[in-house]
């Protein structure tokens, strides 16, 4: 698949990135009787659902063929769809977060998030990918459920697999809608809620805030929302989150896709970067807050110094050892068995390092935003730090694709007389781009350094 088509196929999350475009009218508009959160939430969470069901098999299909500018278009309008309805439901769940929780726990709900992300990363590539692979599903999966043989077949299907996510989906949602009831901030029965006094005064200001903000209306929540993006303080934040992850963007949206393209298989990409990722997404954010306990932005720096200097070192070393080990001999250095020692080693040493600075620098992003935001417009002062947030990712990714597939000359290749195909010329435009971008990381960091500590020691006042 050409790069200029995946950088087509990557805008499909810019719903994420635009979210704030509507989030006051999520706040704003909702039925009391059925909860304000949950106004939002079930009847978007049945439609995606609905969409995976009944959608599935035509992008199934288109999935042979993604080169194809018809087919990358048609496909990246059904995720756009998907990723509409998620983003829409993105905006609730912040909220009722921000509600659901009470202050002094309002830190963790961070760790919840990176958790369950990391739990649904993990069943939806690896188990996915298990259960799809031709030579599990006929020497594992089927005799173990008693299934007859079916050579050459997966278990399961990619359409099938997106069915039974999107029913899944549907039960959960509708489990939600019948049985989880919100606490409605109006009410004086906030009490009975309470366990003690203390706790009910301490949480007082937070439920006048919430009453307050489902009071203000739509246009009253767009024009406070306009006066949080003209604080000082919050300007300084949004310069951070919309440039920190370029020089980072290589690693994060082109690495892997790299790696497979020197002879890496597929398989092994998929599997073991989720199989590291989801016990390090489990116990880095809750190892984090023992050691930066309170100082969510010390631990962003620490982590991105991490990630822009040595874990982009690693980056290259690997993809080195990949195109020597499986796109060439086989040899790295000294022999078979060091160079397979060599080869495995850099590519875990380098998908657990970018999983534990990603990890570090997500819970302290959202754990900042979480002590941050003004509680009368929780859910879209949430999604508009977040906005910002998923912008500065999204561009570096469309971005760098277009500069890799501008730059990058393939090599000329044919066929010799012995049958053996040879290639001469070309040129990758990777690993000059990487050292680049790596330069940019630390001018970033040596500029950039003293406005994050600046904004990490500014007063609540500041952001409201």
């Amino acid at each position: 698949i050409a790069y200029t088509s995946q950088a087509i196929f990557a805008l499909c999350s810019w719903p994420f990135s635009l979210k704030l475009l509507w989030a006051p009218i999520v706040d704003a508009c909702f039925s009391k009787r059925f909860g304000r959160r949950k106004s939002w939430l079930v009847p978007i969470q049945l439609l995606a659902g609905l969409l995976m069901v009944g959608g599935i098999e035509g992008v199934a299909d288109a999935s042979a063929t993604l080169g194809k500018s018809l087919h990358v278009q048609g496909v990246t309008m059904f995720f756009f769809t998907l990723y509409f309805l998620m983003a829409t439901q993105d905006i609730a769940v912040d909220g009722w977060a921000l509600t659901m929780l009470s202050k002094k726990n309002r830190g963790k709900g961070p760790i919840c998030n990176s958790i369950g992300q990391n739990i649904g990363y993990f069943l939806s590539y690896v188990g996915f990918l298990a259960l799809n692979d031709v030579d599990s599903s006929e020497n594992l999966w089927r005799p173990l459920l008693g299934l007859s043989s079916r050579p050459g077949v997966g278990l399961v299907s990619l359409g099938g697999f997106v069915k039974f996510m999107g029913s899944f989906m549907l039960v959960v949602t509708i489990l939600v809608g019948l049985f989880k009831k919100e606490v409605d901030m109006t009410s004086t029965d906030m009490e009975t809620l309470l366990p003690n006094k203390k706790q009910q005064s301490e949480d007082e200001e937070e439920d006048d805030h919430e009453l307050d903000a489902a009071e203000i209306g739509i246009m009253e929540t767009y024009h406070r929302l306009w006066c949080a993006v003209k604080l000082p303080a919050v300007q300084s934040l949004i310069m951070i989150l919309l440039t920190y992850r370029l020089p980072c963007a290589l690693s994060d949206n082109v690495k892997f896709l790299k790696a497979v393209e020197f002879g890496l298989s597929k398989q092994t990409t998929a599997l073991l970067s989720p199989t590291i990722v989801l016990p390090l997404g489990i116990l880095v954010p809750i190892l984090a807050t023992k050691i930066w306990h309170g100082h969510p932005l010390k631990q962003f720096m620490a982590a991105y110094k991490f990630r822009v200097t040595f874990v982009a070192l690693i980056d290259v070393l690997m993809l080195l050892a990949v195109r020597a080990y499986r796109g060439g001999n086989g040899i790295i250095l000294g022999g078979e068995m060091t160079s397979k020692a060599i080869f495995w080693g850099l590519l875990v040493a380098s998908t657990a390092f970018q999983a534990i600075v990603h990890s570090l620098q997500f819970n302290a992003q959202m754990t900042f935003f979480a002590h941050r935001v003004d509680p009368a417009i929780g859910g879209s002062y949430m999604t508009l730090l977040n906005t910002f947030a998923n912008l500065g990712g999204t561009w570096p990714s469309s971005f760098v694709m277009y500069l890799i597939g501008q730059f990058t000359i393939p090599p000329n290749c044919a066929v010799g007389d012995d049958g053996v195909e040879v290639c001469s010329g070309g040129r990758d435009a990777y690993f000059p781009l990487q050292l680049i971008l790596s330069g940019l990381g630390c001018m970033w960091i040596f500029f950039m350094r003293k406005r994050v500590q600046y904004i990490a020691e500014l007063p609540d006042d500041a952001w409201r």
